[in-house]
């Protein structure tokens, strides 16, 4: 019996066939490329505990730390972060490029600011309005303590926070830019600063970071008493690295966070 001659339809079904395949090829491709792509793009992982002394963090709360946290990490330039919660948890996988140590340091902070008067000194004699004194911190630059009037700027004050290399100086700084609210404030407290003897510690202001006195400038000779420094910006300078300008520019220019967090698990842990 001769054999039938193939119908159209199933000339069909085998043109078919190797277009499938072609198909199926390109899909396994293209997801291997994928995956490629993102073993390229993993980096560290940090997992961060947030603390809930009342109970209170509902996931509103979380999703507001992890939001946060993403945020510093992006502002690293790095890339965009993986951050994902958990039971009390925030999970956040860095960029490949991040580095570590600085992203450590970033997440680890609440970033909580007030900038404060300087109303008087501790070192081998008292010096100043201990009377007016609110808190006592350590001198950045290591000659005792500070005692440090009333909070008059939080971080609503801060618009936005850059870091930058001193060229005449080969320092890293930060330079800040205040809000309207901020400018005034500043205004404000380098004023009543001016009206002080130079070398006075109540000519100084100080910018405290989570309780830590980053930086305690001396307002300069040119500004006058009750008048302050205007414009809306100023400079942060501390002998910072450049990490540590990157890290504390990131901390002013983003929203602190709601809760504390302690670091549970880092890269080299």
């Amino acid at each position: 019996m001769a054999p039938h001659p193939p119908t159209s339809s199933n000339r069909a079904r085998w043109w078919l066939i190797p277009a499938f395949v072609c198909a199926a090829l390109a899909v396994l491709v293209l997801a291997g490329a994928t995956v490629w792509v993102l073993w390229l793009d993993r980096g560290e992982t940090v997992v961060l505990r947030v603390a809930d002394p009342t109970a209170t963090a509902g996931p509103a709360v979380m999703d507001d730390v992890a939001g946060i946290l993403g945020q510093r990490v992006a502002a690293m330039g790095a890339g965009e972060p993986r951050v994902t919660t958990g039971e009390g948890t925030v999970t956040v996988g860095l960029p490949r490029d991040a580095d570590p140590d600085e992203a450590v340091a970033l997440l680890e902070r609440r970033g909580l600011l007030a900038v404060r008067p300087v109303v008087g000194a501790v070192g081998a004699t008292e010096t100043g309005y201990p009377g007016e004194a609110e808190v006592t911190l350590p001198d950045p630059r290591g000659s005792g303590e500070l005692l440090l009037g009333s909070a008059r700027m939080d971080n609503d004050g801060v618009e936005s926070a850059e870091a930058a290399l001193d060229p005449s100086s080969g320092q890293w700084q930060v330079h800040v830019a205040f809000t309207a609210q901020g400018a005034d404030a500043w205004s404000r407290m380098t004023g009543e600063a001016a009206c002080h003897p130079m070398g006075s510690p109540q000519r100084r202001v100080a910018v405290v970071l989570d309780g830590e006195v980053v930086s305690a400038p001396e307002v300069g000779p040119d500004v006058a008493c009750e008048v302050g420094l205007d414009g809306g910006t100023t400079v942060v300078s501390g002998g910072f690295t450049q990490g540590e300008a990157h890290v504390l520019a990131s901390l002013l220019r983003v929203e602190p966070l709601p809760l504390e967090v302690t670091v549970v698990e880092a890269p080299g842990s």
